[in-house]
C-alpha cells in the first residue's frame, strides 16, 4: 500500500532545482552527470538556501523513482541496486578506472556493495542481479561478480527539487518535487526557468559520518500547492 501524506496550499521557501540530467556513457568509458543545475535558487527573499548536499543525494532516488516505502527495509531490493549503481556511475573518478569492453563499461560487484551500504545501511540486504531501468539495462555476470553497462545515453523521467528541510535530531525530512526532465528549459544564460514539479514526496533520510542513509518515501498528496 504507497504510503501517502496530504498537504495544502502554504508559501514554498528556497527551493532547490538539479534541473536536466544526463547520462552519458562515453566510448572512452568515464562515465559521467551532465547536471544543468542552480547549486542555489532564490525566491524574491533576501535569503537562499543551498540545498544542493541533498539533492546531489537525491539525484538517482528521484531519477529511478521508487514505489513508495515507510521504511528502507520494506523497499523493492532491485530498485535499490539500480539507484546505488547508477549513482556509482556518476562518480567519473570512480568509473575512470574500469575496463572498458565491446560489451560495455565493466563494474566490479563489490564497488556496488559499497555505494548500496553506504546509500541505504548495512541492514539492507543486497542480492546481485541484473538491474532493467528506463530504457537501459546492467547486466550481472556471476562467473566474474560484475556488471556490465552499456555504451549508450539514459535520461532520467525526474529531476530534483527540493521545496523544504525539517530536521529532527540525526534525521531530515525533504519535501521533493519531482521535476519531469522533458519540462525542463534552460535560459540562454545558462540558468534553469522555473518549472513546477510533477509530483511531491516527503522523503527522509539520516545523517552518518560520510554522508546520508535513505530511510523513507512517502508519497504526496498536493490539494492546492501554491
Amino acid at each position: 500500500m504507497s504510503e501517502v501524506v496530504t498537504i495544502t496550499s502554504k508559501k514554498k521557501k528556497a527551493p532547490f532545482i538539479i534541473g536536466l540530467i544526463v547520462l552519458i556513457f562515453a566510448i572512452t568509458g568515464v562515465v559521467s552527470i551532465v547536471n544543468f543545475a542552480v547549486s542555489k535558487l532564490s525566491t524574491g527573499e533576501e535569503e537562499t538556501v543551498d540545498y544542493s548536499e541533498y539533492a546531489d543525494f537525491l539525484t538517482w532516488v528521484v531519477g529511478v523513482d521508487p514505489a513508495p516505502f515507510s521504511d528502507i527495509t520494506n523497499a523493492d531490493k532491485d530498485t535499490l541496486r539500480n539507484i546505488a549503481i547508477c549513482t556509482l556511475l556518476s562518480d567519473d573518478v570512480k568509473t575512470g578506472d574500469y575496463n572498458v569492453t565491446e560489451d560495455g563499461l565493466i563494474v566490479p560487484a563489490a564497488d556496488v556493495e559499497k555505494y548500496y551500504f553506504d546509500m541505504f545501511g548495512a541492514d539492507v540486504g543486497i542480492i546481485h542481479a541484473s538491474v532493467v531501468g528506463y530504457g537501459y539495462e546492467f547486466t550481472y555476470n556471476a562467473g566474474d561478480n560484475t556488471y556490465t553497462v552499456p555504451l549508450t545515453g539514459v535520461t532520467p523521467p525526474f529531476s530534483v527539487r527540493i521545496e523544504s528541510v525539517e530536521k529532527t535530531g540525526g534525521l531530515a525530512v525533504l519535501r521533493v518535487g519531482y521535476v519531469g526532465t522533458n519540462n525542463v528549459e534552460v535560459l540562454p544564460d545558462g540558468t534553469l526557468a522555473p518549472t513546477q514539479p510533477d509530483k511531491y514526496a516527503d522523503i527522509t533520510i539520516r545523517e552518518t559520518e560520510t554522508g546520508f542513509n535513505l530511510i523513507s518515501v512517502m508519497t504526496v498528496t498536493v490539494g492546492e500547492h501554491g
